[in-house]
């Protein structure tokens, strides 16, 4: 399987570049939306020029996608999860998709957009006087990076690398066997990676919010924390390709249903 799993890390390589390229534009859009002197400040001290810095970020991503690919279906084949569409394309075999689970991966990816949404639009924003000035419209750079990154790229970091070393270690720790392994293994993984997601988006909403209060932390692990548990039963119960369809329809539906339906 070791050229399988370096054609599938190379793949996802690919792709996570691609994504790449639309990351640092829809950073900055966002930046620009919220605080339009700060972005220009930041345009003018970045240390490469645009194209280039956008270009070696994008390099990187690509970089790091390999690398926790290439480890993550190491681990995965080793805890019981698949990527048994990608196998069977790689091995040229007849691929065989199941139309109930991509159903069932897609009312997922609906589901937690329409969730975060109204949580957003007719919770927090009536708690948080700020949200209201920070909501803006369809925005292509977050389509398209949502759909490539945060569809691909994250799925690889949270779900096929940090979910499959989860278990890994657990199976190692308590010597358990890939095929008997109990069920709260994969549900306490996870449940570390929706948090450990979650938390990641601490320092970015305190940049925005200029604090911490409990609400706003209370929303960053509800709001970033709520697809994980989506994204990763499916990576459990159905494989990883299904995870990441629901990840990108989260992103699909929310900038061309939700955003215009409720902004």
């Amino acid at each position: 399987m070791k050229k399988i799993d370096l054609k599938i890390s190379l793949l996802f390589s690919v792709i996570c570049l691609i994504g790449g390229f639309f990351v640092l534009p829809y950073q900055i859009e966002n930046l620009q939306h919220t605080f339009p002197q700060e972005s220009d400040r930041l345009l003018e001290t970045m240390p490469l020029p645009y194209s280039l810095l956008l270009a070696v970020s994008s390099i990187q991503i690509s970089i790091l996608a390999f690398i926790l690919s290439f480890a993550g279906i190491k681990l995965a084949r080793k805890t019981g999860f698949s990527l048994k569409i990608i196998d069977e394309f790689f091995q040229k075999e007849k691929i065989r998709v199941e139309a109930g689970s991509v159903l069932l991966a897609v009312v997922f990816g609906v589901m937690t957009a329409f969730v975060l949404v109204v949580m957003d639009r007719f919770y927090f924003q009536k708690q948080i006087e700020i949200l209201g000035e920070l909501q803006s419209g369809f925005s292509l750079n977050g389509l398209l990076a949502g759909v490539f990154y945060g569809g691909v790229f994250e799925e690889i970091m949270l779900r096929l690398f940090f979910m499959s070393l989860i278990v890994w270690l657990m199976m190692k720790l308590f010597k358990g066997n890939k095929n008997r392994l109990p069920n709260a293994y994969y549900w306490i993984a996870i449940m570390i990676a929706s948090l450990v997601f979650a938390a990641g988006h601490l320092p970015a909403t305190n940049m925005i919010f200029g604090e911490l209060t409990p609400l706003l932390i209370v929303r960053c692990f509800l709001l970033n924390g709520i697809g994980g548990l989506f994204f990763g039963y499916l990576y459990w119960k159905k494989g990883f390709e299904y995870a990441v369809i629901a990840h990108m329809f989260t992103h699909i539906s929310l900038q061309l249903l939700f955003i215009p339906i409720f902004y």
